[in-house]
């Protein structure tokens, strides 16, 4: 890539990491090892670029500021679906239940079907501007992307919340140690010496 498409490249981003670790930095392997004690919900991303929907499972998702209601999503820039991300500046996040693992599977690439993603679950056109939305997902998100950050392997995308729908009733999806798990019914806290 010459210096002038890479200077364009980097133009979509609002901003930029660095992408030399730091010094001292922990190396790769401790890094995957450490991360899979972290449990995360997970999602499917999606957004529309004209008449193609783009969608991947994802775990790295999380809130970031009340006041205005935005959150963020953090996506591999190898991925095939970045491009699409990066231009439509639009994105749902739909929070899996737990009985979803095969549309978290299908997004992930990991049923090995070279079916269309979106034949896995019910989809419907949300009320931005026609991103896809998970009709049964525990809950739902709509957001503009107004900033993208470079952060090395992936792009932090900030999120602008614009309509949000819930089940309460539903138990989300986790994925924690390379696996596809639930929330379990019962809880021992210390503190009290008993289950609930």
């Amino acid at each position: 890539m010459d210096r002038r498409a890479a200077l364009a490249e980097m133009s979509a981003f609002a901003h930029a990491l660095p992408r030399d670790p730091s010094p001292g930095a922990a190396d790769l392997l401790a890094f995957r090892r450490g991360m899979r004690a972290l449990a995360g919900a997970v999602t499917v991303l999606a957004t529309r670029l004209g008449d193609e929907r783009w969608g991947l499972t994802a775990t790295a998702i999380c809130s970031l500021s009340a006041e205005p209601p935005r959150l963020l999503a953090c996506i591999n820039q190898r991925g095939a679906s970045f491009a699409a991300f990066r231009e439509s500046r639009l994105l749902s996040v739909n929070v899996l239940a737990e009985n979803q693992f095969a549309v978290a599977e299908r997004f992930a690439g990991l049923d090995g079907s070279a079916e269309d993603r979106f034949a896995a679950g019910v989809w419907r056109d949300g009320a931005v501007e026609g991103l896809p939305v998970l009709a049964d997902a525990a809950a739902t998100f709509e957001c503009r992307v107004p900033e993208l950050i470079d952060a090395g392997t992936h792009a932090i995308l900030i999120g602008d919340i614009l309509t949000v729908r819930s089940a309460p009733e539903a138990r989300p999806l986790l994925y924690c140690d390379g696996r596809f798990t639930g929330v379990a019914d019962e809880i021992f806290d210390p503190r009290y010496g008993f289950q609930f």
